[in-house]
């Protein structure tokens, strides 16, 4: 039961925030309807979210304390996985990939069982917990992503030689952090930390898993993008698409492999 405090107060939030949200994706809504989305929102916050990320989502919840991947701290308005430009603010379709697929190698889950409504209303509550979604600096429309593999993709000969490209651009480019074999042991490993302070270890590309997701278009919206808050940056206006696809087969070419192994 929400007592009248509760209400006023989740009242005036709304009434404060509701110019925030996703770039154009939310449309007028009445303040009742604000007023519904909001309660709703941090109704399933607080089942679902709170233990990790925290009463305020500030990322300090009970359940924080010795993860290796620290819970997303919604407070600083910064999102690792999306589909707009390095330094920008995820799209409503960006969460909604997150939420359900949830990251792999860390404690956030798969939420596949929430209902439509409650996820829209938990981005809705997610979104008013920074400022920075009133920062109009901060919104970007999407990276223009390929929605299919290269024709030599089909092809194992021809993708080798993409391979063989890949690895020399990626030892060029990617080496000093990745390491190498793509075993996240570069020379510059040791001494990275992220946009909250925290150290932080390059990815171990030649696991069988990613974070941001496992098919060859995750792997090139990763590449493309860059992890906001990381020194992982977005490649996406620095590499042509061609060059993207070529590090994708590469790490595809070496994921299972252990240090030491041959790639």
């Amino acid at each position: 039961m929400i007592d009248r405090q509760s209400l006023l107060a989740a009242g005036i939030v709304c009434a404060t925030l509701a110019v925030c949200g996703v770039r154009g994706e939310e449309p007028e809504r009445a303040p009742s309807e604000e007023l519904r989305l909001y309660l709703q929102g941090r109704y399933v916050y607080e089942r679902q979210c709170l233990d990790c990320h925290g009463e305020r989502g500030r990322g300090d919840g009970p359940w924080s304390e010795g993860l290796t991947s620290r819970p997303r701290n919604f407070r600083s308005g910064v999102f690792k996985f999306r589909t707009t430009p390095f330094g920008k603010l995820p799209v409503k379709a960006d969460l909604e990939r997150t939420i359900r697929a949830g990251i792999s190698g860390t404690a956030m889950p798969t939420f596949t069982n929430l209902g439509n409504q409650d996820l829209e209303a938990v981005i809705y509550y997610i979104t008013r917990l920074s400022r920075a979604w009133k920062d109009e600096s901060l919104r970007a429309e999407p990276v223009q992503l390929p929605t299919t593999l290269p024709d030599w993709f089909a092809h194992q000969e021809e993708k080798e030689k993409h391979v063989e490209r890949g690895s020399a651009l990626f030892g060029a480019s990617c080496a000093l952090c990745h390491g190498e074999g793509g075993h996240g042991d570069g020379p510059a490993a040791g001494g990275l930390v992220d946009f909250w302070g925290h150290a932080v270890s390059p990815a171990a590309l030649s696991t069988e898993h990613h974070k941001g997701g496992d098919s060859p278009f995750d792997l090139y919206r990763t590449i493309a993008t860059g992890l906001n808050g990381t020194p992982m940056m977005g490649y996406a206006d620095i590499l042509g698409k061609e060059q993207i696809w070529d590090l994708v087969a590469w790490i595809e070419s070496i994921e299972g492999t252990a240090p030491g192994e041959p790639n």
